[in-house]
Order: C-alpha cells, then sequence, then structure tokens
C-alpha cells in the first residue's frame, strides 16, 4: 500500500517539476518567472488555471495547446514527471529508513529538493545551451552538500565525494584550458560527487564517461553528430550521478568482489 507522505511526496514533486519548467524557459528573465503569467510559445494566449495543472492538463489535452492547438513541448511533462520521480525517491531513501529523526530527515530532504531542482534546470539548460549557469551550479553544490553531510552523517564522507568526482575533472579542463570540457563542468562534477558519497563517486565517473561514450558513439553511427561535433557533457554527468546514487552500493560491491577486494578496504 502507498503511504500517504509518498503521495504528498509525488504531488509535490509535479508542483515542483511545473515551476521548474517555468524557470528553465525564463531563465535569462528572472523577473518574469514571478510578475508574468504563462502563456503559450506559439499564439501568446494568455493561460487559464486549469490549463496549467501539472501533468493532468497535458494529458487532458492531447499535448496541445487548448486554444491554438499546436504542439506543447514534451519538456513540460518530463520535467514535472522526472521532478515528481526523484522527489518520491529521495523522500523514501530518508525518511522510509528509519534512521533519521525528524528535524535531520526534514534537513536532508531540504539538502534533496534543492539538488533535484539545480539538477534538472542544469540538465536542460546545457542540454538546450550547451552552458552552465554558475547560479544553479552553485545552488546545486549546497543543495548536495546539505543533503550529503546529513544523509551520510561524515564530513569526511562527503568531502572524499567531492573530491574523488571533481579531480579527474578538473585535470580534463584546465590542462585543456576548457578546450575539452567547460570550468562549469568542473562544478557540476564537485556537486554531484558530495551527493553520492565515498566511494561511490568511483561509480558515478566510471558511469558518466561510459553513458557519454553510448550516446556519443551512436549519435555518431546513426550520422547525427561528428568526431568533433561539440556535445553537452553535463547531462551524462547527471545521470552518471543518479546511477551512482542509486545502484552504487551494490555496483562497489560487485566489482571488489569480482577482483577479489574486500568492500572494507575502500570503507564501502
Amino acid at each position: 500500500m502507498v503511504e500517504v507522505g509518498t503521495i504528498i511526496a509525488f504531488i509535490f514533486g509535479l508542483v515542483f517539476g511545473s515551476f521548474l519548467n517555468v524557470v528553465i524557459y525564463r531563465y535569462d528573465q528572472w523577473l518574469s518567472i514571478l510578475k508574468d503569467r504563462s502563456a503559450c510559445t506559439h499564439c501568446k494566449q494568455q493561460l487559464r488555471w486549469y490549463d496549467l495543472v501539472p501533468l493532468l492538463s497535458y494529458v487532458t489535452l492531447g499535448g496541445k495547446c487548448r486554444y491554438c492547438r499546436k504542439p506543447i513541448s514534451w519538456q513540460y511533462p518530463v520535467v514535472e514527471l522526472s521532478a515528481a520521480a526523484l522527489i518520491v525517491v529521495f523522500y523514501n531513501r530518508i525518511f522510509e529508513s528509519g534512521i533519521f529523526t525528524l528535524p535531520l530527515g526534514v534537513l536532508a530532504f531540504i539538502g534533496a529538493i534543492v539538488a533535484v531542482g539545480a539538477m534538472i534546470v542544469i540538465f536542460f539548460h546545457d542540454l538546450y545551451e550547451q552552458m552552465v549557469p554558475d547560479l544553479m551550479a552553485y545552488i546545486l553544490l549546497v543543495g548536495t552538500v546539505l543533503f550529503s553531510v546529513v544523509y551520510y552523517d561524515s564530513l569526511l564522507n562527503t568531502a572524499l565525494g567531492l573530491l574523488v568526482g571533481v579531480a579527474p575533472i578538473a585535470l580534463i579542463v584546465y590542462p585543456s584550458k576548457g578546450k575539452w570540457m567547460g570550468e562549469g563542468d568542473v562544478k557540476i562534477a564537485a556537486a554531484l560527487g558530495a551527493l553520492v558519497g565515498y566511494p561511490n563517486a568511483f561509480v558515478f565517473l566510471v558511469s558518466t564517461f561510459l553513458v557519454g561514450g553510448l550516446f556519443g558513439s551512436l549519435a555518431i553511427a546513426s550520422k547525427q553528430a561528428k568526431l568533433k561535433t561539440a556535445i553537452p557533457f553535463v547531462p551524462f554527468m547527471i545521470v552518471g550521478a543518479l546511477i551512482a546514487f542509486f545502484w552504487g552500493d551494490q555496483l562497489v560491491t560487485w566489482y571488489l568482489g569480482l577482483i577479489g577486494i574486500p568492500t572494507y578496504v575502500i570503507g564501502s
């Protein structure tokens, strides 16, 4: 049976995702986020409240604007569902474990909400603009560190995760003077390394390059990209971090068992 808390977390995630869609769309016009009403991107018709119900409006309208019948971007339901799913998973990880007292659990959950919001905005901003906004990178870092310190109950775990996550990326970025990867990627790597902790930061790095390499190979094979085509890397980092957070423990244990090293050697 689904608990009431999980249902509330899911509904909150949908509403939060709807807000994130506004942030993504109007990121360069911060004032408009607060004072301007939402409108159709095609016909500019101002939308009513019943056009803006997260996910439900998209489904009932068949993915088209009520007024001009032009398609509504797939981004809107994807962001809302992604935010809802991640908020629910983090909620369950924090509160269903039973190891957190209420104040600490709430603090960790606030960090998780901040991190989820920043990850989603950064994911789409880099996808569209191939650029990581500094403000969102710092917000992500604050959210992941807050979550990590409380969740893992160890400053050392957070610090090691951050260092393991950021070091290889920094060694790519700075010697190349940003030609191979951007400086924004360093901030994101630090934040995501803190999110997954140690030793899962190793899984984060391996997963990132595997997912990125697989996508790049498929894009080249399908002639959607060439060897010198610039591809946004941060989305792969975020996917790699989520893989490491959700399945990192199992992957670390499996790999160490495969090569015959006890998990306690690296503190797993």
